[in-house]
């Protein structure tokens, strides 16, 4: 209960002080996907360009996690059945809206996990992602910030086992 209540209190000093309007309405636009299409499909096709053979299987890989974690994180949401802050401080009214875990955090962790595992680079090059994504959850009043740290673990520990399951299932093939 500790924990909940020191969630609620930071969530409410980052409300009240610490989020101008100008804030709220960047970080509700950082949490708004089709800000990123363009950047995603301009990814996409240069990787395919310059990296063909190697393409598919990203896009398999990258289908594959974003769906299991997405999945999860629904999952969990149902599961826990925590309100969304907005709803508790009457901001906006949604019975369906739930809180625990960001899917935003999850998504943007997995995504974080996989680019540091295809790219071999470490993972903090691609923690910028889930950071500022997270933030924008908590900024735009749609989180509270447990739901960005939970969502974090749980995104990167859905990927790390995807990740591990389907290295095995490759390593099993025979080579072409």
């Amino acid at each position: 209960m500790f924990l909940i209540d020191l969630d609620k209190r930071v969530f409410e000093y980052l409300t009240l002080w610490a989020n101008p309007p100008w804030l709220s309405a960047v970080c509700e636009k950082l949490g708004d996907w089709s800000t990123y299409t363009i950047p995603a499909i301009t990814f996409c096709a240069l990787y395919y360009w310059l990296n063909s053979p190697r393409f598919l299987r990203f896009l398999l890989v990258l289908i594959v996690i974003l769906v299991a974690s997405e999945a999860t994180a629904q999952l969990i949401k149902h599961l826990v059945a925590r309100p969304r802050p907005a709803i508790e401080w009457l901001i906006y009214v949604d019975p369906k809206a739930l809180s625990f875990p960001s899917a935003h955090a999850v998504n943007t962790m997995a995504l974080a996990f996989l680019l540091s595992r295809w790219f071999e680079k470490s993972i903090l090059w691609y923690l910028p992602i889930p950071v500022i994504i997270g933030a924008s959850r908590v900024l735009a009043n749609y989180h509270y910030p447990l739901d960005v740290i939970g969502g974090w673990i749980i995104g990167y520990s859905v990927a790390a086992v995807f990740w591990g399951l389907l290295a095995k299932i490759w390593s099993r093939r025979p080579a072409a």
